[in-house]
């Protein structure tokens, strides 16, 4: 299985959204690069204060999102991969409806 990271630098998030591809749904925003040198997957979850106000909502929402992005990495097992998923939706919507938004985009991937 391949390893599952999250985002931490500043310098890979400069390089990601300066050279990376974008991609839409109704719920989210996606801006991943695809890497030839490390064989691992990198990610990070964004939920702004504009979109939901409260940070209970917030956490709640990213800790979902980062729960769909492990199940769903563990059954496509993607590789070579930074991505950075922007919730963009002003209500808190299910678990069901975010694996099967992400689902939809990694098959795009």
């Amino acid at each position: 299985m391949i390893a599952l990271y999250k985002l931490k630098k500043k310098s890979s998030f400069d390089s990601l959204f300066k050279l990376g591809k974008s991609l839409n749904t109704g719920h989210f925003s996606i801006i991943y690069l695809k890497d030839n040198e490390d064989s691992s997957f990198f990610y990070a979850v964004i939920v702004s204060k504009k979109t939901l106000s409260l940070a209970i909502n917030r956490n709640k929402m990213k800790r979902r999102i980062r729960e769909a992005v492990i199940k769903i990495h563990s059954e496509t097992n993607l590789k070579n991969l930074s991505i950075v998923i922007i919730y963009k939706s002003r209500n808190i919507i299910s678990f069901k409806e975010i694996i099967k938004d992400l689902s939809f985009i990694f098959e795009k991937l």
